[in-house]
């Protein structure tokens, strides 16, 4: 498969061979968006997996089986769950979360233990869990500390959501394709990764966490693996979990599993994971493509990376320092300007794509450039020096948030401004999802697919090009016959 690649795909392969997520802490965007809705003071009761599974055994075999007939059908590339792995609710502890594990092709050796990441500022009232205990990438995030639950504890609704929502980060979508070289790879039906580093456990998560829905058709043509994102199965299916387990009086694994859904939205108001190459046009991408060298294409490729991870850092030390714009996007505390309005907002069919994605992808190049002109060229320029490994633990030795303000305000306020936009998105959507996720009469919307008139624009081109070579043919053949016949 992969010999098959012309050099865009072997280059994209490797795109995100690094560490890298859409926003660092997503539990306290969860917090910051939510905070202020009437759900989040209920109280819930802790409760395991396996607790979980056992009372609801009967009931989740169905639910997964018709999500499984739903997907096939709704969902594009969408890779069919192999038979031997459909959730039959069989067995009982360690077999059978195993095999829910397997029916939703999860990481098998992902913790998913009772925990708690609580918000900074909150008293530690639990017994503290060491990081490697939840989270695999120890170091990779400043997520300490976690707190231990024992089952039945009670807590907010919102502590168990914004817990969750970081959760897909660490190591739920790690290992699941044919080539990472890991046994649930070999039996989880989902093919070659493709894109991504697959020799990476971390690396492999790219294609779930992404989504590249709105790059220009001739994109799609070139390189068509780019169009295979797993984002919406996950979001889908975790949606469908949650609304199951508050239908079924298990509101922990209701807010749990709806933390889960609520990541791949907060994802994809990131522009870097709705974008291929945000600082390349599609002809330039093919130019790079045809005409680069090698070198020429890791550069991009570092460039990509580096500034992902910068505005990863920028973004978490905004909303810490508590940067009021910022946080007031977030909140929605200024309708109408800080986030959508409720119709745009509103959860529909399609709407991680159409709507989300659509949204961030339309950012995108504004934000690469704003990168590329505020910061120093080592960080964002220099195809030798890589961000995400080199900035980051003992070895860190920049701060983009407090060089940015020391060096340029105005640079400084641009960017936040922009950052502020897609937080307020980020906000909006995920305050309009969970008002879905909690109204158990509540149908999606019908789809509001947007207009793309780019594929429509080139076929008319190519029409119009072939009517003219066709002209000139017959032009040449008309001319031909004169001679011919002035001739004889």
């Amino acid at each position: 498969m992969h010999a098959a690649r012309p050099a865009l795909g072997l280059a994209l392969l490797c795109l995100l061979a690094r560490p890298l997520a859409a926003w660092e802490d997503h539990a306290r965007l969860s917090r910051l968006s939510l905070g202020s809705e009437s759900w989040t003071g209920s109280q819930v009761r802790a409760e395991s997996l396996e607790a979980f599974l056992e009372a609801e055994r009967t009931g989740l075999a169905g639910l997964l089986s018709g999500f499984e007939a739903r997907a096939a059908k709704e969902l594009a590339y969408y890779p069919k769950l192999p038979a031997e792995l459909a959730f039959r609710g069989e067995g009982e502890g360690p077999a059978l979360r195993a095999a829910f594990l397997a029916a939703i092709r999860l990481n098998p050796d992902a913790k998913l233990i009772l925990y708690l990441k609580p918000a900074p500022s909150a008293p530690r009232a639990r017994p503290e869990l060491p990081v490697d205990a939840v989270d695999p990438f120890d170091g990779r995030f400043e997520n300490r500390p976690f707190e231990s639950l024992a089952e039945g504890a009670e807590l907010g609704a919102l502590e168990v959501l914004a817990t969750a929502s970081d959760e897909p980060d660490y190591g739920l979508d790690c290992g699941l394709y044919e080539d990472n070289g890991t046994e649930a790879g070999s039996r989880y039906g989902l093919g070659e990764q493709p894109f991504g580093n697959p020799a990476l456990d971390y690396g492999s998560q790219a294609p779930l966490h992404m989504a590249f829905a709105h790059e220009d058709p001739i994109i799609g043509l070139a390189a068509p693996f780019t169009r295979r994102s797993l984002a919406d199965y996950r979001f889908r299916l975790y949606g469908e979990l949650a609304r199951f387990a508050f239908g079924t009086g298990h509101p922990y694994w209701g807010y749990r599993f709806g933390g889960w859904a609520l990541h791949y939205v907060q994802d994809l108001c990131q522009p870097y994971h709705a974008s291929l190459l945000p600082g390349l046009s599609a002809f330039r991408i093919l130019a790079l493509n045809a005409f680069g060298s090698a070198a020429d294409r890791e550069a991009a490729l570092i460039f990509l990376s580096n500034r992902h991870s910068l505005v990863e850092d920028y973004a978490y030390r905004a909303v810490a320092a508590g940067q009021p714009e910022i946080l007031a996007a977030l909140g929605g505390s200024e309708e109408g300007k800080a986030g959508l309005p409720p119709r745009d907002a509103a959860y529909r069919s399609g709407w991680l794509y159409d709507a989300v994605a659509r949204r961030a992808f339309g950012r995108g190049r504004r934000l690469d450039a704003l990168l590329a002109s505020s910061f120093p060229a080592r960080y964002v320029s220099d195809p030798s020096y890589d961000y995400g490994l080199s900035n980051v633990g003992p070895t860190r030795d920049f701060d983009p948030y407090a060089a940015l303000h020391a060096a340029g305000p105005e640079a400084a306020g641009a960017l936040e401004g922009l950052l502020a936009a897609c937080l307020a998105d980020a906000g909006s959507f995920s305050r309009s999802y969970l008002a879905y996720l909690l109204d158990e009469s509540a149908k999606p919307g019908p789809r509001r697919a947007p207009l793309d008139l780019r594929g429509p624009a080139y076929l008319a081109i190519l029409l119009a090009l072939a009517a003219l070579l066709l002209r000139s043919r017959r032009r040449s053949y008309a001319r031909r016959a004169l001679r011919e016949g002035g001739e004889l």
